[in-house]
């Protein structure tokens, strides 16, 4: 025997989720993760459970009174307030039917009485932001006018737009603190849903509950721009790559305004992030410098970099990467973003005289005695192999003279002084095609500002750092 639950449609996204989440935790609590499916349609989701509605509904009532008998979780449930949770613990007589889910609700009758699931129960539940963020932007929450209030004659939408049923309530809550992902940045509360964009069974769902687990009231004191909050987060939780691939993530954004306030809502798609965090542990390493160091400038170039695909990006980022941090970009990140955003090709990032003349840039870079970022700078605004060629050679005279200064001293650190065969080597690749000159450009100014120009690192003693 099997059924199929389907969430009300209520046209809140973030809250269909929650509440197939709830469901589908119900239905694993009753019959394991093997016999639980989640099925994502347009608006709603279908919850496939190999099992009987009497036995879901008694471990309903069981977990409900287990968990939510007193006002303890909704009081530390981002967007409800004090009074509000009152009205969601569950009461000691109180069941529950949930075979209101094995129909899709019926279409709404526009009463003001009415909760917006369509679900026909008296004791509703009256708070909204707390399930579902979106409410507060006034989508889908006038129907009519009848959702709007006056205040001083003038029309305004409430803080509360209706309600939603008891066991919508219930089960939203339930999906919330299993299935989604709750922490603070400064003085605000996060909330990032994984909205499924295929089928998931129980063992994927089980791997999300795990996972939240690890960033469940995180607390981060910087103050971070709400555009890098989805890299900041996937990179707290490397494995996540893995996890939610077939996710894309909804994220709100809530401060307390004499009662909470929605600062922001996001909804994006993760392979880009994903694809830079399970490439390698530097990559993770460099965002946690970034954050530790509050080097929002590079992080912001980086995000746009990776989730746009930017190749503008890349050359701003490596120099404020070094500029704020102090520090030079890892080799593999630097050769992740030249392969998968500048798309430049492998005989291009492993040519040797690309290396050789980079190792002689990098050293202007790193060296605090000789620093002097003209070298990199002019090149990367260089338009022709002519503007190259003069960057060049000034950049070996200096060079030359560092080399016989450093060379004379006892514990000198002398530059590398590229073989003229490299030069002109670089000088043929770049005039093969402006595509060539670009990429070899962006090359030697990356592997510049990288630890490629200045030694060789081992994995474990940089990501350690």
């Amino acid at each position: 025997m099997s059924i199929t639950l389907y969430t009300p449609a209520t046209g809140f996204p973030d809250l269909e989720a929650k509440i197939a989440y709830g469901l589908a935790r119900v239905g694993i609590e009753a019959y394991g993760t093997d016999r639980v499916k989640i099925v994502p349609e347009k608006g709603y989701y279908r919850v496939l459970i190999d099992g009987g509605i009497d036995k879901l509904n008694k471990v309903f009532d069981r977990v409900s009174s287990r968990i939510l008998s007193s006002d303890f979780i909704p009081r530390s449930t981002p967007g409800i307030t004090g009074r509000s949770a009152l009205t969601i613990k569950v009461k000691e007589s109180e069941n529950f039917d949930l075979s209101i889910y094995r129909n899709i609700a019926e279409v709404a009758e526009h009463k003001k009485s009415e909760n917006f699931c369509r679900h026909k129960d008296g004791n509703a539940v009256s708070n909204v932001i707390g399930f579902t963020a979106m409410a507060t932007t006034g989508v889908l929450c006038k129907r009519d006018g009848i959702d709007i209030t006056y205040y001083k004659g003038e029309p305004r939408r409430p803080t509360d737009p209706r309600g939603m049923c008891k066991a919508c309530g219930l089960l939203a809550l339930l999906g919330m603190w299993f299935a989604n992902f709750i922490f603070n940045i400064r003085d605000r509360e996060i909330i990032i849903i994984p909205f499924p964009k295929e089928e998931i069974t129980g063992r994927k769902l089980q791997e999300i509950f795990a996972l939240q687990h690890r960033l469940r009231k995180d607390w981060i004191s910087q103050e971070i721009p709400q555009v890098l909050i989805p890299l900041v987060f996937l990179s707290k939780i490397p494995s996540s790559a893995v996890i939610l691939k077939s996710f894309d993530l909804f994220i709100a954004i809530l401060s307390r305004q004499q009662g909470y306030h929605v600062d922001g809502l996001f909804l994006i798609t993760m392979e880009n992030y994903l694809d830079f965090i399970d490439q390698a542990p530097y990559n993770v390493a460099a965002v946690d410098k970034m954050l530790k160091q509050e080097a929002f400038g590079a992080l912001t170039q980086l995000n746009r970099a990776i989730y746009n695909k930017d190749k503008s990006s890349i050359a701003k980022f490596a120099r404020l990467y070094v500029k704020e941090t102090s520090n030079l970009l890892y080799p593999e990140t630097a050769k992740y973003l030249l392969r998968e955003v500048a798309m430049i090709k492998e005989e291009i990032i492993n040519n040797k005289a690309v290396r050789s003349v980079a190792k002689t840039l990098g050293y202007f870079v790193w060296n605090r005695d000789y620093q002097n970022y003209s070298f990199a700078d002019g090149l990367r605004n260089a338009k022709t192999s002519r503007d190259v060629r003069q960057i060049f050679e000034k950049m070996v005279r200096e060079a030359k003279l560092r080399y016989d200064q450093e060379k004379s001293k006892q514990n000198g650190n002398p530059p590398h002084l590229p073989h003229p065969d490299d030069i002109e080597q670089i000088n043929q690749l770049m005039q093969q095609s402006e595509e060539s000159f670009e990429q070899v450009i962006t090359t030697l100014y990356l592997l510049a500002f990288s630890f490629e120009s200045y030694k060789t690192i081992k994995v474990m003693q940089e990501v350690q750092q």
